[in-house]
């Protein structure tokens, strides 16, 4: 691994987004619907969602504003979104299915917000499981990011060269 690049803390903010957004709305559970509690849990996640959205796009946005036409989406990333999407939505579908029969029986085992720890469970899982698939993708995207560098810095010195 290579960390510390721009694109794997994006990497590391998608995967976090991932599991808060899970976590939340699980935990907006244990809240009366319409309540004030409820609404700011889903405030959250959709500043989760908003955050998530301006910083994976700020490369998008940067070459916009360069006066440069951006690039469309790789086949490649497209499918990284859709198998992350997948795993996210496969932790959804299974706190969903274990929660109605699980929350009921942590209650009686002295829980006072099941659903919270049910939140933090599915959103610490699918952090983990989501974070492989962006890094991934983020060191293929640094690997790109150098050698295009690695690219201009020999195309500068050629042109500096005489003659050329």
């Amino acid at each position: 691994m290579s960390p510390g690049t721009p694109h794997h803390a994006r990497a590391v903010l998608r995967c976090a987004t991932d599991g808060l957004v899970l976590g939340l709305a699980e935990a907006a559970l244990d809240h009366p619907a319409r309540s004030r509690a409820r609404r700011r849990l889903h405030l959250a996640v959709a500043a989760a969602c908003a955050t998530d959205s301006v910083v994976q796009e700020e490369p998008w946005v940067r070459t916009l504003l360069a006066g440069t036409q951006p690039g469309a989406p790789t086949t490649e990333d497209l499918a990284v979104v859709v198998r992350q999407g997948v795993i996210a939505c496969g932790w959804g579908l299974l706190v969903t299915v274990v929660d109605g029969p699980l929350a009921p029986v942590l209650r009686r085992h002295g829980v006072r917000r099941p659903h919270a720890l049910l939140g933090v469970l599915v959103g610490l899982a699918t952090a983990a499981s989501t974070l492989p698939g962006w890094w991934r993708q983020a060191d293929e995207r640094a690997a790109v990011a150098r050698a295009t560098a690695r690219l201009d810095e020999e195309l500068a010195e050629l042109l500096d060269q005489p003659g050329g």
